[in-house]
């Protein structure tokens, strides 16, 4: 038997592959990099811009127009062809209800999570649990759960709202469900006692603290995980999400892992450099850092600073792609 080398006509050879739907790995770039890519870049959005915006959309655009009265935070590596996200797996953005205002009730297939940042008399329902909202509670919308919000209040409702969105998109799995407006309103009754879809902030703001005068983890200085109630493990099977404490005088150690993060400013000031990047933030600001990127915080400040924090980390554990390591150069 004999072979015909392809130096005999290589140019002929590559031309044939691709009517046929085929293609050499020898001649594909970036299949294998020796570390993870990604058009992904670190970014601030900044609460003393976004919040005019999303005020003024109220004014643009009914509750019922909107369904969702929402923008996104969209990053700037993000494609032209891709939904907005904060990083490759991340969607984030910031939702307003105004007083008296209800958002009807729908689910997808995408899991979800809020974090108060401002206002008081809104609720969310989940599965037909009501749960009230107050500046810093974080409230879980898992999979396929319905959920409607609601606002009682006389000021503004404000939340930034946390999405495995690009996820499922590119894993091709989004389902929604919209049923008929008379079916949509949300219900009253109250949520039970082990409150599975909800962390009030006075109860992690106590946890920290009495965590205060402990050494504190080189990377994040005093950082608790929320946990599942039932499991004990993350918060949803996508999303994981945790506060942490800045303490005074506080500068961390850089690393960088593989799993993104988005962070939003619970309280206090201070600075984080991301990639090199130097991005000071205050109250409700909100940053990104994506996957293997070397980042560390700072609180210069005499006050506490507490970031609120969601990551694509469970995903990352169940498939074995966790990897983290120290950054031993100084970041400026």
């Amino acid at each position: 038997m004999t072979t015909t080398s392809l130096t005999h006509d290589p140019a002929g050879f590559y031309d044939r592959l691709g009517p046929l739907h085929y293609e050499p790995l020898w001649r594909m770039r970036g299949a294998l990099p020796l570390e993870p890519v990604t058009a992904m870049v670190p970014h601030l959005w900044r609460y003393d811009e976004v919040r005019p915006l999303i005020m003024e959309a109220g004014d643009l655009i009914t509750a019922e127009e909107a369904e969702r009265r929402v923008l996104a935070l969209k990053n700037p590596g993000t494609a032209t062809h891709e939904v907005a996200r904060a990083t490759d797996t991340l969607w984030a953005a910031i939702q307003l209800v105004l007083p008296g205002e209800v958002a009807p009730a729908h689910r997808h297939t995408p899991a979800a999570l809020r974090f108060v940042i401002e206002g008081e008399g809104g609720y969310t329902t989940v599965n037909d649990e009501r749960y009230d909202m107050r500046p810093g509670d974080l409230i879980l919308t898992p999979n396929w759960s319905w959920h409607s919000h609601g606002h009682t209040g006389g000021a503004p409702m404000l939340w930034l709202d946390g999405l495995d969105l690009p996820l499922s998109h590119a894993l091709h799995t989004v389902f929604a469900e919209f049923p008929p407006a008379e079916a949509r309103r949300p219900a009253a009754s109250p949520a039970g006692p082990a409150r599975t879809h909800a962390f009030p902030f006075a109860e992690m703001r106590a946890a920290l603290e009495a965590r205060r005068d402990e050494p504190g983890d080189p990377y994040d200085d005093i950082l608790i995980e929320y946990l599942h109630p039932e499991t004990s493990g993350p918060v949803m099977p996508t999303i994981s999400a945790a506060i942490q404490l800045l303490r005074p005088g506080v500068r961390t150690a850089a690393h960088r892992h593989t799993h993104s993060v988005v962070y939003h400013v619970a309280a206090g000031s201070g600075w984080s450099t991301i990639g090199g990047q130097r991005f000071e933030w205050t109250r409700g600001d909100t940053f990104a850092v994506p996957c293997w990127v070397p980042h560390r915080h700072a609180n210069p400040t005499n006050g506490d600073a507490l970031l609120f924090s969601f990551s694509d980390a469970p995903v990352l554990d169940a498939l074995g792609l966790s990897r983290e390591s120290a950054v031993d150069e100084e970041i400026h």
